[in-house]
């Protein structure tokens, strides 16, 4: 539905549809604003309506990292790493521009560097950033450009574990503090950013 509001001599038109943001556009003249109206409606109609996204790939990291990332469960500095190595590479790219192709690059020139793993992470942050965007921020993205990457190289799961007389010849090497921390990690696997959120009032020792 289209409206045109007159503000300060001008002509401030608004085109409202249920699944779109509202798309607002000022005219020196009221016919100019008419023509605008229906010519937009109709490219909504025919779904080839694109609006302008302002906010840069940058931009949106910073809200995400300032309004959801602090709500994460297990969220830690590796996150914070990653949205900071995600901003150098992407930052000034605006995110109605951000494509596979720009993503295929990141992926090939992380891998030079890392592991399949990593890069999978990296890009888990800035899909999750993407549909948090469309999502709960109303930016109209026809689609998250992470969900059309492919992978070259398989994973390589690590599945080395202690060999006979190796886990106490390290807890010998190890001062009292990493002995209790290596051996909690040991024998319940948490991850490094559980492990370093542990407060006595976690652990029930009764059991």
């Amino acid at each position: 539905m289209g409206s045109i509001r007159v503000r300060e001599g001008r002509y401030q038109a608004n085109v409202r549809r249920k699944g779109y943001a509202t798309v607002t556009k000022t005219f020196t003249s009221r016919e100019v604003a008419k023509r605008w109206i229906k010519s937009t409606e109709i490219s909504i109609e025919k779904g080839e309506y694109s609006p302008k996204i302002s906010i840069t790939v940058g931009e949106m990291l910073d809200k995400y990292k300032l309004v959801c990332l602090a709500s994460h469960k297990g969220a830690d500095v590796s996150e914070q790493y990653r949205i900071k190595l995600l901003k150098n590479y992407f930052g000034v790219i605006p995110l109605c521009d951000l494509t596979p192709a720009h993503l295929a690059k990141y992926r090939d020139d992380r891998l030079e560097t890392v592991k399949p793993p990593t890069v999978k992470r990296d890009l888990s942050v800035l899909s999750s950033a993407i549909n948090t965007a469309i999502i709960e921020w109303n930016i109209p993205l026809k689609m998250n450009p992470v969900s059309k990457i492919r992978w070259k190289h398989t994973d390589q799961p690590r599945d080395r574990r202690f060999e006979s007389g190796e886990e106490s010849q390290l807890l010998s090497h190890a001062t009292p503090f990493m002995v209790r921390m290596i051996t909690v990690a040991v024998e319940t696997a948490v991850r490094r950013s559980e492990l370093l959120r542990i407060k006595r009032s976690h652990i029930n020792f009764s059991k």
